[in-house]
């Protein structure tokens, strides 16, 4: 399975003072673009070559193991207080959780346990204020700037199927349309669950979210089964991406029109 947190050059600002902005997210950048001045400096990236010491640096691994990298997914950014107040109140778990400290959007927590941070890692993404907070463990040899979300895991409910429809099998098939189908929620055993289908979806954070389908039942007639995504309190109504409402959202129609293309192409 592809790792959903990769390499890519990532711009930053600053962060403020305050527990949360309203800053946009910076914008992508290539650090090999970012001036043509500097590529013209013959010595703009000469220097001596280093290595660490493994010793020390296996010291230093054994805290970092018990780290993940965090993410928000939101138009506010939160400062490393704010989010440690928020983590400290309703998080209920084992352990003690430390903000370490933020880059941009990213953020990297410390577990005292390795049992939560693996829970929190495997059965996330989380709400936090309202945002979204998406965990990745700690993997070595990761510079943070360098980092940006290509998709997310979240469990979707598929509500309004007739109870003789509810089977594996077409789930699968429904979560194979809104991203890559990971895995179903599912006991064949009695009694059951007849309210809804629940599946774990890895979605594309940057495009509209599929909000449901049609399906053709055996009569003839169609039925809309509706996706609720479990833990996302924000979704624009507008563009249909999480992270902002429409009031926030900053997309203008030709811009949804083509990510709207590229979902459709993509499915």
């Amino acid at each position: 399975m592809d790792d959903p947190i990769l390499s890519r050059e990532f711009g930053w600002t600053e962060s403020s003072e305050s527990d949360v902005s309203d800053v946009p997210f910076a914008s992508d950048v290539d650090s090999d673009l970012q001036s043509s001045e500097e590529d013209e400096v013959p010595f703009a990236r000469h220097g001596p070559l280093l290595e660490a010491d493994l010793e020390e640096l296996c010291m230093q691994c054994e805290f970092w193991g018990h780290c993940a990298i965090g993410f928000i997914l939101d138009y506010r950014r939160f400062s490393v207080s704010h989010l440690q107040h928020l983590i400290s109140v309703a998080w209920r778990i084992r352990g003690a959780v430390k903000v370490v400290g933020r880059d941009s959007s990213f953020y990297i927590l410390h577990f005292e346990y390795l049992e939560d941070l693996n829970h929190m890692c495997s059965e996330g993404p989380w709400s936090v204020d309202g945002a979204l907070l998406v965990l990745e463990k700690w993997r070595p040899n990761l510079v943070i700037s360098n980092l940006q979300v290509n998709y997310i895991a979240v469990w979707v409910q598929f509500h309004g199927l007739p109870v003789e429809y509810q089977y594996p099998e077409l789930a699968e098939r429904m979560g194979q349309c809104m991203g890559v189908f990971e895995k179903l929620d599912w006991e064949d055993r009695l009694p059951c669950n007849i309210r809804f289908m629940r599946a774990r979806v890895r979605i594309d954070p940057w495009l509209p979210m599929v909000t449901g389908f049609m399906l053709r039942l055996d009569d003839g007639s169609r039925v809309w089964i509706q996706c609720r995504y479990e833990r996302i309190h924000k979704l624009c109504i507008k563009c249909g991406i999480i992270g902002h409402t429409r009031g926030q959202c900053t997309h203008n129609m030709d811009d949804i029109e083509m990510m709207l293309v590229r979902q459709r192409f993509r499915i």
